[in-house]
Parts: structure tokens; sequence; C-alpha cells
């Protein structure tokens, strides 16, 4: 029963259907002048956002170098 439904709503083997069709004068019809006339609302397709500048890497300061303590030595 179902896939008789899902053929009679998605006729996809008739001649001159197309499930996506595109609205190249923007009047939101679409398929005009066919029985399949009907129609669309506008969707948005998703702008890319540019890409995000890479930083410098960060300057890094020279290495401090550690001058290793000496104890005293005891006199015995």
């Amino acid at each position: 029963m179902w896939k008789k439904l899902k053929l009679w709503l998605f006729p996809t083997e008739v001649e001159g259907f197309k499930f996506d069709p595109i609205d190249r004068d923007k009047d939101g019809l679409v398929q005009e002048g066919t029985p399949f006339e009907r129609k669309v609302t506008v969707v948005k397709k998703a702008t890319k956002k540019p890409a995000a500048k890479k930083k410098a890497p960060a300057k890094k300061s020279p290495a401090k170098k550690t001058v290793k303590k000496s104890t005293p030595k005891k006199k015995k």
C-alpha cells in the first residue's frame, strides 16, 4: 500500500516530470505549461563563509640560560 501511495505522490516514471526543477524566471512556479505545474518555495542556498585568516605564529622569546647554582664545598 505504501509503495502505491509513494508512486502516486512522487511519479518518477512519468515522462516530463522532474523532481528538482529550477524556477529560472523567479515567479514561484515550476514546470509551467505541463500537467506537473506547481508552486515552489524559494530555498536559499547556504553561502560559504569567507575563510578565516590564519594568525601569524606568536613570536617566542629566546630561551633563558640558567646558571647552575653550585653549593660551596664543605671543608673537613
